[in-house]
């Protein structure tokens, strides 16, 4: 599945595959679904751990969008300035293109049920 998206002015294509949790843990070291987890739990529980969230938050922008790009983590870091956590209309079309985007991994995940939409 493929979505476009707007953040800090960019335009980003994200994909998502059953390949993304792969390439996730071999980039990051550390289970897709897990963080996704730790970001939930850490919003609702502990709003002052902002770094986290930022973390896994454009961890996650970045394997969905690596099937477009060459850059490292870092330099796709670097591309973004801090106005784009000020944009909360972007950020919000963010959160729902990430769910629509890991939704369609989470019914793939072998061993489970699909998840209802």
């Amino acid at each position: 599945m493929e979505r476009s998206i707007t953040l800090g002015g960019k335009e980003l294509k994200l994909a998502s595959s059953l390949f993304t949790i792969i390439s996730y843990r071999q980039v990051f070291g550390t289970e897709l679904f897990t963080d996704v987890d730790s970001l939930d739990k850490a919003l609702k529980a502990n709003k002052d751990d902002v770094g986290k969230f930022i973390d896994i938050l454009f961890r996650i922008v970045f394997i969905l969008h690596k099937p477009f790009t060459s850059d490292t983590y870092d330099k796709f870091l670097q591309g973004f300035d801090f106005s784009v956590l000020n944009s909360t209309d972007e950020l919000s079309t963010l959160a729902t293109v990430i769910a629509e985007l890991l939704g369609s991994v989470n019914q793939s995940k072998p061993g489970g049920k699909e998840s209802p939409r």
